[in-house]
Formats: C-alpha cells, sequence, structure tokens
C-alpha cells in the first residue's frame, strides 16, 4: 500500500511540531491530517490541554527529510 504525499503544508506543520507544538491547534485541517496519517498525535497535558506530538513514524519521516525529528 503505498502512502499519500504529504503537502508542503503539511511538511511545514510537521517541523512546527518539531519545534513548538503549542503554536499548533489540533482542529487545524493539516493537523488532522497528519494525525490521520499517524505522524502526529494529540496528548492530554492537563484537563483542558492539549498539545501535539510528532509519533515515532513522524520523527522517522522528519530524520530521513535531514530535519532531525527529535
Amino acid at each position: 500500500m503505498m502512502k499519500p504525499v504529504l503537502s508542503l503544508h503539511e511538511i511545514a506543520l510537521l517541523l512546527l511540531v518539531l519545534g513548538a507544538s503549542a503554536q499548533v491547534r489540533h482542529t487545524d485541517s493539516d493537523a488532522i491530517a497528519l494525525q490521520q496519517a499517524k505522524l502526529i498525535e494529540v496528548v492530554q497535558e492537563a484537563a483542558s490541554d492539549r498539545n501535539l506530538r510528532l509519533t515515532a513514524e513522524g520523527r522517522e519521516l522528519l530524520r530521513r527529510l535531514g530535519a532531525g525529528g527529535g
């Protein structure tokens, strides 16, 4: 099965999650697409505080792109 191609916006959002995840809303359409691709996930930090973080697959993708990934 072939993985979907990521848009430039989705790649930029992956980089933003890597460096400043609190700036990304988990309801953003690109964030939702990346969640569905299992590249990022929502984590509950406090009762009403949700942040995004890279999954292992997301970190691996950024590593392959030369962006560190964690």
